[in-house]
């Protein structure tokens, strides 16, 4: 029987867990593997997930108890470093624990996953549940950020990995930063399942606006490279365009088709535009070089470091088995 880890960050979710442990306690037997899971518990304090959940539910797993709290992303990303250890591990689930990346789902990603042109089987949402207002900012984000990165992002952190997308992902750095992006970064090959957002199991969500915002921003910032890259040509054709500009307003002059102090007016708004720019795309280049690429190994190593302690469980063998 396969072996697929299931890695799923919680933060105060203590009742999501263990509704998600006993729909995965179901789904396993229809998707004829071996479920462990690797529930990453991002600093809870009120409500932390239970190693109980697990032993009740049937489930094989452990819980990662985070010294602090990383973010979203970055329990993901100490999950897969976590995952990437392990022996015989046929695939690697990457979902959220309050229900709206449902279980059932699974089987049909662990299908797509399995073909050999495939490295990652990511959930593209068929049907969405969010309000107006969101799709209207969703949509004008899309755009922006295949304007900024020339990329296109349609998917979330609900995937099934191949063995070889658990190396690569979990020896990128860009992983914690933002773990669908990263997925396009390492250009692996992806096949999109259709599936339905589920409804949370318990409680609200902790996902605000500026929460919103903030995980669209460290999108790009995966990407920095190709950004800058953009900048830079656009900071070209600026330059060109104030050259354009420049020499017309002094055509004009000579010609006598422009007032007194028009000339002075249009070039140094033009030349202001032009520092401007060029200096905003200097100093993103800079704080953009700041960050040190490590080499895999040592990624691996600085995730794992946030663990404080592992509590294991076990399921019954004859759970197991079946």
């Amino acid at each position: 029987m396969s072996l697929v880890a299931i890695v799923t960050p919680v933060y105060e979710d203590q009742e999501s867990f263990a509704e998600l442990c006993r729909h995965l306690a179901e789904v396993e037997k229809a998707a004829g593997a071996r479920f462990h899971v690797i529930a990453v518990d991002d600093g809870s304090l009120a409500a932390p997930p239970k190693a109980a959940a697990l032993r009740e539910a049937g489930v094989s797993g452990e819980i990662l108890r985070l010294a602090r709290n990383v973010g979203h992303q970055g329990a993901i990303a100490i999950g897969l470093a976590r995952a990437a250890a392990m022996p015989n591990l046929s695939a690697c689930i990457v979902m959220d624990s309050d229900g709206e990346d449902t279980p059932e789902s699974i089987p049909g990603l662990l299908r797509a996953v399995a073909d050999p042109k495939a490295d990652v089987a990511v959930a593209e949402r068929a049907k969405r549940s969010e309000t107006m207002t969101f799709k209207a900012f969703y949509a004008v984000y899309k755009r922006l950020f295949k304007l900024l990165t020339g990329q296109v992002l349609r998917f979330g952190n609900f995937m099934a990995l191949s063995p070889v997308a658990i190396e690569r992902l979990s020896g990128m750095y860009e992983t914690s930063t933002h773990v669908a992006a990263a997925v396009v970064k390492a250009k692996l090959r992806r096949a999109d399942v259709p599936t339905d957002r589920g409804v949370r199991y318990a409680g609200t969500s902790k996902m605000n606006f500026p929460s919103l915002v903030l995980h669209g921003m460290r999108a790009v910032m995966v990407f920095s490279d190709l950004v800058l890259t953009r900048m830079a040509l656009a900071l070209v054709a600026m330059a060109a365009a104030v050259v354009a500009v420049v020499a017309i307003a002094v055509a004009m002059r000579f010609l006598g088709m422009t007032t007194p102090g028009w000339v002075t007016i249009v070039t140094g708004f033009a030349l202001s535009l032009f520092l401007q720019t060029g200096l905003f795309t200097m100093i993103t280049l800079i704080v953009s070089s700041l960050g040190r690429v490590d080499t895999p190994p040592k990624v691996r190593e600085r995730a794992l470091e946030y663990i404080a302690r592992t509590e294991r469980v076990e399921a019954p063998v004859s759970a197991a088995a079946e």
